[in-house]
Parts: C-alpha cells; sequence; structure tokens
C-alpha cells in the first residue's frame, strides 16, 4: 500500500522526501493534529481514514472531510496558512509517513512535478469537499452511510475494517439508530456483515447500486491519480 500524492511525484522528488519521512502506524482515535494547532510535518496516509472533524459551541461535531492515501494533511501551509484548520484523528487504524513541512517547502521549490501534484490535489479537495456539502444536504443518510463505505473500502484496498456504527454516526453527524438501520439492510441483503467491530463487505459491486451521485463525482476529480502513475 502506497501514498498515491507520493506516488504521482518524480523518482527524483520521492527520494528528497523519503530523506525527511517517517512512517508509523496510527491507531484508531488517535488525534494527529487539534484544531488551530500549528503544522510541523505533512501527515500522508497510506492505509486507513483520517477524519477532520469540526465542532460547533454546542458541542456537536461531524466530519468536514475523510483523508485516506488518496491525500494527506497540511495542504493548508503550502497554500499559506500555517495550522490546522481541523481537529485530525484516526477514524480507522491504518499506517502514515510524516515529512516535516521545511521538506515539503523545499520540495515546492525544487521540484516542477511537486508544485503540478500540489495543484491537482487542491482542485480534487475542493471538488471532494463540494460534494460532501451536496450529499449531506441532498442524499438520503442511505446513500451517505453507503458513499463512506465505500471511499473506506478504497482507502483500505480491502473489504474488511475495523469500524463501530457510534464511529461512523459521530463522523457523518447522524443518530447511531440511523446508521445502525442502513447497516441492518445492508446486512439482510448480503451485502455486508458485521461483527464484533469488523465490518466486512462482501460485495461492492451491489454496495455501490446504493451510493449516491456525489460518489462518482469525488471519484472523477481523483482520477489523475490512476493516469500520472500509467504514464
Amino acid at each position: 500500500m502506497e501514498n498515491l500524492i507520493l506516488r504521482a511525484l518524480s523518482q527524483e522528488a520521492r527520494s528528497f522526501l523519503q530523506q525527511h519521512a517517517l512512517t508509523r502506524p496510527v491507531a484508531t482515535g488517535e488525534v494527529l493534529y487539534t484544531d488551530h494547532a500549528p503544522f510541523t510535518h505533512a501527515v500522508f496516509p497510506s492505509s486507513g481514514v483520517i477524519s477532520l472533524m469540526g465542532k460547533r459551541e454546542n458541542g456537536t461535531i461531524a466530519e468536514k472531510a475523510a483523508i485516506g492515501n488518496e491525500g494527506f494533511i497540511g495542504l493548508a501551509v503550502l497554500l499559506g496558512t500555517g495550522y490546522s484548520l481541523s481537529t485530525s484523528l484516526a477514524r480507522i487504524a491504518g499506517e502514515v509517513t510524516y515529512i516535516p513541512m521545511s521538506a515539503m517547502r523545499e520540495a515546492e521549490q525544487r521540484f516542477a512535478c511537486f508544485r503540478r501534484i500540489m495543484m491537482w490535489y487542491a482542485q480534487a479537495l475542493v471538488v471532494q469537499l463540494m460534494e460532501a456539502v451536496v450529499s449531506a444536504r441532498l442524499d438520503q443518510a442511505e446513500a451517505q452511510v453507503v458513499n463512506w463505505l465505500l471511499f473506506a473500502n478504497r482507502r483500505m484496498h480491502d473489504t474488511a475494517f475495523v469500524l463501530t456504527q457510534d464511529s461512523l454516526a459521530e463522523a457523518l453527524g447522524l443518530r447511531r439508530v440511523t446508521v445502525g438501520a442502513v447497516w441492518s439492510k445492508l446486512k439482510r441483503e448480503g451485502i455486508i456483515s458485521y461483527s464484533r467491530g469488523l465490518l466486512q463487505i462482501r460485495d461492492v459491486q451491489a454496495l455501490e447500486a446504493y451510493a449516491s451521485e456525489s460518489y462518482g463525482r469525488t471519484l472523477d476529480a481523483f482520477a489523475w491519480q490512476i493516469a500520472s502513475h500509467e504514464t
């Protein structure tokens, strides 16, 4: 498994960043950055799902965006902001690579491919965020849950991962009973199984039939990652 942003870079750029990189596992619930904390390192997941969480004064929270191996945490620094705009926590455990922001800035100056990839990623992330807003307003809860599970499947490169109904309800800003009802329906239809926190997607194509347009539109926004690897 690898991070698709790093994979899209030239060999020279990857080698430079690798000199400064530290890769380690992250556990479910682990906080990588708190809101408004200064960025010291960019964080590139190779597996797992990182939730960027927003919180209101009344204590309610919901996910602004989820980041997996298609992205990284820290783009705000390259866009001129030196601090985190969200609390970043591991929704699903995985592995991440830390790269100092000083090395990221140097790579931006040295490698044209780095600047190009950062621009492409920024554009794709904007699409992802806009589609998340549309989905939250227009899609039924079922489609929101399905979209999230499908992206988790892609980010994990695995059809099985540890995820609780409480955790997904928190991410989507839904009631636990709502998420539970969707999971029960999918389980009855043989699309997923669930036991002791381990969720297994048994029929990806059947699950995709319940996805909304936002899922496909977001996938299209990241299609350049496949093209850049094939060229």
